[in-house]
């Protein structure tokens, strides 16, 4: 009978403990409390982390495009060189902004059928 009862109590305790575990869980890592949509709120914020690094990097790469054409002094061949740098960079950017729209929709496609 004690094993019956030790069994029977042991089930609502590692619920118990399992919910307190998410709880903190969640603390940390924001979120609601319910983990419904979990993964694609951290699959958002992971990309947009790495969209700011993305961003970041192309606009640098278009001011080092603007030096190198600056510093070029006539040179033909240093201000191709610094157009190919601005036109790429500019390339990312367009692509940057386009993955961030592409990850927002995919966000709201996907939470509309978990919803």
């Amino acid at each position: 009978m004690a094993h019956f009862l030790h069994t029977l109590l042991g089930f609502f305790l590692i619920q118990t403990a399992h919910a307190s575990v998410w709880d903190r869980y969640a603390d940390v890592f924001g979120g609601d409390r319910t983990g419904r949509d979990f993964v694609a709120q951290k699959s958002v914020a992971v990309g947009n982390i790495a969209l700011q690094f993305i961003t970041g990097g192309a606009v640098l790469a278009i001011m080092w495009g603007g030096i190198k054409m600056i510093s070029s002094a006539g040179n033909d061949e240093g201000k191709e060189n610094a157009k190919k740098i601005v036109m790429y960079a500019v390339g990312g950017l367009i692509f940057a902004i386009l993955s961030k729209a592409i990850i927002v929709f995919t966000h709201s496609f996907v939470d509309g059928f978990a919803g």
